[in-house]
């Protein structure tokens, strides 16, 4: 593959940054300092959320927790939680960096961090289950990419996983790793499964103003490489009327862009909402009763919470030469439709029931570890250090 011009500018970076942080290493490791990060700065959301969430209600004072962002300002409602915020790219950042005894992200980006004795660096990564290409098996990553993704591993100290197939696939062919691991499954599923799922569905019913027996139906893709203008077409106008042949009039199809796609006008209808700007895709996960996705690790997230999943994929043989795949589609265990004719028909004979089951056995194919107990067990394992 051709080397991109792109990647040889990021590996010089890195580069510069690990000489940087190798001159902080001067300043001594705070103990209680943990530094996060999430999508790179730019949300608070995640496993690294839920995971400082449950810092703060179980050991409330005993860490400095120190969020780095983007844009801080947009973040300023955190400190009231006690979360000390940094900007994202600045030398107060690096400097905690260097001196926090623990660094957690769920993008893996570890590879301009250079791990001191004493530190630890979480991965916490940002699905359940990879299907597709990623990391080392991404076809679109050049040498020099594969090689600041290496770097990454090597300076990673935990993994979190959320089912088999990562521990035996995910970690060891798409990033080499084989470090410590927590079988807990990911601190953002914890709500599915550990009972407070009814309070946070009724919450976001309410919001969505709603009642408890409107039919949810949410479309979420996965992002592309060519970024909106490569979206399969769709028309939630169809969704809206295939639903209501289906479920009658009280139903609701919600539309959700992925935060890297960019989001495009939708039907001003009735039935009809655009949430993509809402910032907790797990809320909104608790009121679906069907969602359709693709190639998204919004599934796994989906199946654990027993929902009726279709898979819309009219660009499966590009996505599948573009991203790769571990397994065909077909294999997932759910319903597929290639063009809007197939997802109407599919639509129609949705039965709820059955969706649990197909989704209680995608989660045995994969070999789930979730427990609804994962952010716990992570805080048990900080607590040890």
């Amino acid at each position: 593959m051709k080397i991109q011009i792109n990647s040889i500018i990021k590996l010089l970076e890195i580069y510069v940054l690990r000489i940087l942080i190798h001159v902080l290493h001067i300043f001594p490791i705070k103990e209680n300092r943990i530094i996060i990060t999430s999508y790179r700065g730019t949300q608070y959301a995640c496993n690294p959320k839920y995971i400082t969430e449950t810092i703060l209600k179980t050991v409330p004072g005993k860490y400095e927790l120190i969020w780095a962002f983007q844009k801080p300002e947009k973040f300023k409602y955190l400190k009231d939680k006690g979360i000390k915020l940094v900007k994202f790219n600045s030398i107060k950042r690096f400097y905690y960096e260097a001196t926090a005894k623990v660094s957690i992200n769920n993008v893996g980006s570890f590879s301009w961090i250079p791990l001191r004795k004493g530190q630890e660096h979480v991965n916490t990564w940002h699905s359940g289950l990879d299907l597709t290409g990623c990391a080392l098996t991404e076809p679109r990553n050049d040498v020099i990419m594969k090689k600041t993704l290496k770097m990454s591993t090597r300076e990673t100290t935990l993994f979190l996983a959320s089912n088999k197939l990562f521990t035996h696939y995910s970690m060891k062919r798409q990033f080499q790793y084989t470090g410590k691991v927590l079988k807990y499954g990911l601190p953002r599923s914890d709500d599915f499964l550990n009972g407070n799922r009814p309070a946070i569905e009724k919450k976001m019913r309410n919001k969505l103003g709603i009642n408890e027996n409107t039919v949810v139906i949410m479309y979420a893709p996965t992002w592309r490489y060519a970024g909106i203008k490569a979206m399969p077409l769709i028309s939630l106008s169809e969704i809206s009327k295939a639903m209501h042949d289906r479920f009658g009039n009280n139903y609701l199809v919600m539309k959700r862009a992925h935060h890297l796609t960019g989001k495009n006008q939708i039907e001003n209808e009735k039935h009809i909402i655009d949430v993509s700007d809402y910032p907790n895709i797990q809320e909104l996960i608790t009121v679906c009763n069907i969602v359709i996705s693709d190639y998204s690790s919004l599934i796994w997230d989906s199946a654990l919470a027993g929902a009726y999943i279709i898979l819309y994929t009219p660009d499966v043989k590009e996505y599948s030469i573009e991203r790769g795949m571990y397994t065909s589609i077909y294999k997932w265990g759910f319903p597929v439709a290639l063009n809007q004719e197939e997802l109407n028909s599919e639509i129609s004979k949705i039965d709820l029931d059955k969706g649990k089951e197909m989704a209680d056995k995608h989660l045995k194919k994969f070999g789930s570890y979730e427990t609804g107990e994962a952010s716990n067990k992570f805080c048990e394992w900080l607590a040890k250090l």
